[in-house]
């Protein structure tokens, strides 16, 4: 039952760290509209991109997004992203340029870098084990902005990784491009 207890607390407190970084998301918002900070050159947002933006990370998804039951617990939870499964050290690439609007660690996420798309989009990137991108900065598609670890959240190497119109979660696997 010990267990069980533990993943509830666990569970709980992800729902917190996904509150905050929806916060966090309105105030960078806030801050972008009042400092006039523009996204890159060309960004149109992610919308002109859906089904061809490249992957942040190689790998496998392990987790996906939408409602998943624990295999254990018969409990259900709704993630707001994917986990990828890579390899200590992998390189962890914007899927799209933007700017970043947060570069941290937050609880129960790890080390997070957040991108601005333009246009509400957002990408966010968690589980790092190195951020190579500031707050404020442009980054371009492809662009190695960290990277994976084994944070010892999962026990493994792995890519959380979310993509949000506003603070609405979307499937990544949708706007990412089909693999071969």
């Amino acid at each position: 039952m010990h267990e069980k207890e533990s993943y509830g607390r666990t569970v709980t407190e992800l729902e917190r760290s996904a509150a905050r970084v929806d916060t966090l998301l309105k105030e960078w918002e806030q801050r972008r509209k009042a400092a006039a900070i523009r996204p890159p050159s060309g960004v149109a947002g992610l919308r002109a991109f859906k089904g061809g933006l490249q992957w942040p990370a190689d790998g496998e998804v392990v987790s996906f997004f939408g409602r998943q039951k624990h295999p254990t617990f018969e409990t259900y939870i709704q993630r707001k992203g994917i986990d990828i499964r890579t390899y200590e050290g992998s390189a962890i690439r914007a899927v799209m340029a933007g700017t970043v609007a947060y570069a941290d660690w937050l609880k129960g996420y790890g080390l997070v870098l957040i991108l601005d798309h333009a246009n509400g989009f957002f990408s966010l990137y968690a589980h790092a084990s190195k951020l190579l991108s500031k707050v404020g900065e442009q980054v371009r598609a492809g662009q190695v902005i960290g990277e994976t670890g084994d944070t010892g959240l999962t026990g493994d190497s792995t890519l959380y990784f979310e993509l949000r119109e506003g603070t609405d979660p979307v499937d990544p696997l949708i706007w990412l491009s089909k693999r071969r």
